[in-house]
């Protein structure tokens, strides 16, 4: 019952940060938002980010050489066991791993859907990727931090505001590159 409750409680704070960094966030080049949920054995992440950060442009891969470089960013983030290290100890290991972008072709993601006709960036030029992670622990009461790899693999990031909840507490850190851990215990 207290699980339940608890996940009930962790769907709709994780709601009410996603609708309001949607809804109210500028899009800031160097930033990026870390949502994380700790419920039980399952690590649930959502990063927002401007594509200038991973991409080093926001527009849609048009030539060989924007689809090479989606393509890349996709499968560096698809290895998300390298871009969350977690405690080794608690035997984490990536279960899922979903990108979208409204720029990027679903395809060159590495998603299976069919790409709308034409991908383009927002009216101002500006463009996010979404990717949502899910870690699943084969000793999560072992789980003490989550070292963030983004700022060595993609070199646009300057901060990164991490949201965090556990049944336990929650928390809020910025992450920068010389401070890349998320620690909670």
């Amino acid at each position: 019952m207290k699980r339940a409750i608890f996940s009930v409680a962790i769907s709709a704070l994780l709601s009410t940060v996603f609708s309001s960094a949607i809804a109210h966030e500028a899009h800031v080049h160097g930033v990026g938002k870390l949502d994380v949920a700790i419920d039980g054995a399952e690590v649930t992440l959502h990063l927002n980010t401007p594509l200038m950060n991973l991409l080093g442009f926001e527009h849609a891969a048009k030539n060989s050489k924007d689809r090479a470089a989606a393509q890349k960013m996709a499968f560096r983030l698809r290895d998300a066991g390298r871009i969350f290290v977690t405690t080794p100890a608690a035997g984490c290991r990536a279960i899922s791993v979903k990108l979208a972008s409204n720029a990027i072709n679903p395809i060159l993601l590495g998603e299976p859907t069919t790409p709308p006709a034409a991908p383009e960036a927002s009216a101002h030029g500006h463009a996010d990727l979404d990717a949502d992670f899910i870690l699943q622990c084969s000793h999560p009461d072992l789980l003490e931090s989550i070292d963030v790899s983004l700022f060595e693999k993609f070199k646009g990031f300057q901060k990164i505001d991490v949201q965090m909840v556990t049944q336990k507490k929650q928390l809020a850190v910025t992450l920068r590159p010389s401070a890349t851990r998320i620690s909670w215990e």
